[in-house]
This record gives C-alpha cells, structure tokens and sequence, in this order.
C-alpha cells in the first residue's frame, strides 16, 4: 500500500457514517429518473431571460431537516457587508474535509448532503439538464448564507474565474411557508444588451423550503439580484456554490481565447461620463470675493449663516485641512420645510414609508425616469432642473461657483449634476471612480426625516443611503468579494444621508464612491442634488 493510498483509506475510515446507501436516496424520489430529467432539461431550454431551472424538491425532506438542525446547532455565521451586498455566511464547505472527526459527526448530514452535491451522478444531472458541457470533478465552492431582514445582493453576473453553473438550494423553516412579501426572492434580469441588464426583472423565485434553482453563467447574460429580506425574524437561510469548468488535466478542458469581463471588471472599467458644462466667463482668485449681488441672489434659497463672513472663513480653514465639510441646515428654514413636506408627501403617495417592499417600477413617471444599468446604479433621475424648486439650476449659477470657491479655495471651470431619487427597496449605486483628475463633489441630501427617530435611523447607517468614499483596491486576492464599507477596508470618507445636508468633497483621481443600498425598511426616499465640478488643475497643483 503506498503512502497516499494509505491517507486515502484512512480518511474513509474517518468520515460520518451515512445515513443513505446510494446519491439517489439522499436526493428526493425519482429526481434523477430520465422522464424527470428530460422534463427539467426541456423546461430549461425554454426558459426566459436565461436558462434557469428550478426543482421543487432536490432532497430527501428527512435528511435535509437533520441538515437544518445541525447547521443551527453547529455553525456561525459572519456578516459580510459591501456596496453589492449584506448577508450572513459559513466559510467554503470544501473545507469541511480537514474539520476533526467530532466536528464531522456533529455535522454528519450535512457532510453526506455536501458529498451527494459533489458526486459524480449530480454533477452529471446538472450536466445534462442545463445543457452546460462537462463540469469539473474537483473544483466546487459551496457555502451557507442567511439573509435576515435587511439582507440583499444587487445586480451581477457571477461571472468570476471559472464558474459554469450557479444552484440555490433553499432552506428557510420547513415548518413555516415563505411569504413572498417577506422578500429574498432571486431576481432574473434580461438585457438590453450582452452585458447592459435591463432596469427591472422579468422572473422572481421566492424561497421556498427544498426549492433548488440552478442557472448556467453566462458572461454579459446571467444578470440576477437577491431581493432584500424585510420580514421581521424571518431568515433566508439556503446552501449556495458553483459548479465549473473542467480544470487542467481534467475531461472537458478547454484552453480559453478570449478573456470575458465580470461584472465587477465592468465596475471597474472606465464608462463614458457626461461632459461638463464648461462656465463661459473665467474665473481669477480675484474674483472669488463674493459681491452684494452674490449674497442676495443665494440668500433667496441659502441659509443666511453661511453668508457670513466668518462663518465662510471657518469652513474655508475646515476644508482646506481635511478636503471634505459636510453642512447642516444649508437651506433657508422657510424653503426646507416647504420641501420636506413635499417630499414625504410624495414619498406616501408612493408607498415608500411603510417599511414593505415597494413593487418595481413605483415612483416612475414623466418627471422621474429610472436610470441605470443596475450592474451599476439604479434611481431615478429627474428630467428637468426645476425639480426640487429648481435647486438643481441654483447650484449651478455663477453665485454659487464663487461662493464655492471662496470655501474650497479651488477654481471651478465647469459642472455637471443631476436632481435624484433614491427608493427604499430599490436603488443605490455601486463603487466607480472617476479617473481623469480630482473634481469637487458637492451633493446636497434631502433624505425624508418625518421624525427625530427617522433621522436617528438614517444617521445610523442601518438603513443604506450613506455615501462613501474609499481608498482604491488594489490586488484584490477574490474578485467576488466587493469593496466593503468597513472600517479596515479602505473607507477614506463616511456621510450618513440626513435632510438638509451639502457635502463638499474634494475627490482625486482614483477614489471610489458609491451611496449603499436603500433598505425598504428606509423612513422615506433619499432625494439629492449630486453636483461634480471640474477643477483648474493648473490652481489645485499650486494649492497642494
């Protein structure tokens, strides 16, 4: 007996024992039968936006209430939070094979659970219904993840490294029925074109206990999204992995030509940004002093404290030591409160303060379209400046360029902005950088605060809305793990939303910003003004 062969037997010696003689038995009656098969496999081919399958049944309902039992009992769970998503989750269970023979034990039906995934006669089932080719015998990843309320995972394609077939077994209480209003469904999204998904999908899977939804990944195609959970101690609890290509050496494998571009790597590469709209007069430091005209003109929407001389002088001296001031109550009283009552009343005709997840497609209409793509960003932008009484066109005005740089220090060439809505349940923007020199970020927050305890909730951070700037990421070791928000992962610049806030923050080339998920749980929409303006580079070298 070699060396290896002897490991090998003593590994065996070591495993659970099984409960199930054959794979078919651990799998629910007749799922593997050729009737059946071909069935799902037909089911597949005609499925719309993507191929997708889902099985009402996979498991043997005894063995998988044992596997649910044992994964309460035996394993935690670390939350992991990042622009793209919020979820509990167990380390890969490949690494199952090195745990001691007690942990094993302990987590028997789960080992055997795992190993019937793994077998060659499911591996060739998923094979043949999705009509993928041949998958690898050796290379899997598979994972526990619980979505408790305000869990979510945006728009991606799950295109990363060698990845052929994405499953979902799911497993939320096998004595409870899963309300679908409780959310967690998967989400499947066509697209308007190869790597552009559209706004809204067309198919939703609610969990359901022993439900399995499996799909073929497709670069530019496999476009889905996990709904945010939002009922209360409810818990998306299901078993998530991947299947991939065969590797080097193995059956099937083939030498890639082309290289094809991950969601993320979409993120990451530039997108065409509208130009600025350069100001037609230019602008000297002596004539950044602001004039009597200056101050009337932003005193009709300005609160009047920060047209005070020394008050100018404080966030001057502020931002020229940090590069970022954030100021409350910026607009005058009389004008936020008429726009704080428009606001939440628009946001309850809307059915955006509730704490239920809003249908797709509310709040859309002529005045607000939606824009994305989702793998990106998704809000709805406002079609036209004199939205939100016009502040918008106000930010933009020759009064205000001079009143900035009378803050900043810096000269403004050029602007350009946009009036947004941010639905509870719905929008966000993922993490981009701006690549071409530093610009001055100017976003005035309009998030609805009905009540202190609304306001205490968005400060929070609990809820999304916050916006953040972080740190480029260089050398990422998994490009599935997205930039996170934490606080030992490269967040230069954290700002809860809160009603009646300008930020000004000078961002350089590089920096990334995203505004996180809103939840459904939200107190409201969070309503911005988000103005960028270019910079004389010439004038900010000299400043630094």
């Amino acid at each position: 007996m070699t060396v290896a062969t002897k490991r090998k037997a003593e590994a065996i010696q070591e495993l659970p024992e099984k409960k199930f003689k054959t794979v078919q038995e651990v799998f629910h009656k007749g799922l593997m039968d050729p009737q059946n098969r071909d069935r799902l496999q037909k089911a597949c081919q005609e499925s719309e936006p993507y191929k997708h399958c889902a099985i009402e049944r996979l498991v043997n309902d005894e063995l998988l209430r044992k596997v649910y039992e044992e994964i309460g009992a035996s394993l935690r769970f670390t939350l992991k939070e990042t622009d793209i998503y919020k979820v509990n989750q167990t380390g890969d269970l490949v690494n199952m094979d090195g745990l001691p023979l007690e942990e094993k034990n302990r987590l028997r039906h789960l080992f055997e659970l795992r190993n019937a995934i793994y077998s060659d006669e499911f591996r060739s089932f998923v094979s043949q219904v999705t009509g993928c080719g041949p998958l690898s015998p050796s290379k899997f990843d598979m994972s526990i993840n619980t979505y408790n309320s305000g869990c979510h995972l945006l728009n991606h394609d799950d295109v990363i490294g060698t990845r052929r077939v994405s499953f979902i077994l799911y497993m939320p209480s096998p004595d409870e029925e899963w309300d679908p209003s409780w959310g967690g469904a998967l989400e499947l999204y066509p697209v308007v074109s190869k790597g552009t998904p559209a706004i809204e999908p067309t198919v939703s899977l609610p969990p359901k206990w022993n439900q399995f939804a499996m799909f073929t990944v497709l670069p530019g195609y496999s476009f889905h999204s996990v709904e945010e959970v939002v009922g209360q101690n409810k818990s998306r609890l299901s078993i998530q992995g991947w299947f991939h290509v065969p590797q080097l050496g193995e059956k099937g494998y083939e030498t890639k030509t082309t290289a094809e571009k991950s969601s993320l790597e979409m993120l990451e590469t530039e997108e065409e940004e509208e130009p600025f709209v350069l100001y037609k007069d230019p602008l000297e430091e002596q004539d950044c002093a602001l004039g009597q005209e200056d101050i009337s003109v932003l005193s009709e929407w300005m609160n009047p404290i920060y047209l005070e001389t020394k008050c100018l002088g404080q966030i001057s001296e502020r931002f020229m030591d940090t590069s970022a001031v954030q100021l409350k109550d910026i607009l005058r009283p009389d004008l936020a409160e008429s726009l704080k009552k428009h606001c939440l009343d628009q946001d309850q005709q809307d059915g955006f303060t509730t704490s239920n997840m809003p249908p797709h497609g509310s709040g859309i209409h002529k005045d607000w379209i939606a824009n994305g793509p989702p793998v990106r960003q998704r809000f709805l932008r406002s079609t036209s400046t004199s939205n939100l009484n016009g502040l918008q066109s106000k930010l933009q005005s020759g009064a205000f360029r001079r009143w900035l740089a009378t803050v900043s220090q810096l000269l403004p060439i050029g602007c350009r902005g946009m009036t947004r809505r941010f639905r509870p349940g719905h929008d966000y923007t993922l993490a981009t950088a701006h690549s071409k020199g530093s610009v001055l970020d100017i976003t005035l927050c309009l998030a609805t605060c009905p009540t202190e305890s609304a306001a205490e909730q968005w400060e929070s951070g609990e809820y999304g809305g916050y916006e953040c700037y972080m740190a480029p990421h260089e050398g990422q070791d998994d490009p599935a793990i997205y930039k996170a928000s934490s606080e030992d992962d490269g967040a230069l610049l954290t700002m809860p939303a809160g009603w009646n806030e300008m930020a000004i923050v000078l961002r350089d080339e590089g920096v990334l910003r995203f505004v996180k998920y809103i939840s459904a749980r939200a107190p409201g929409a969070r309503w911005d003004i988000a103005m960028e303006y270019e910079i004389d580079q010439e004038e900010e070298e000299e400043e630094e």
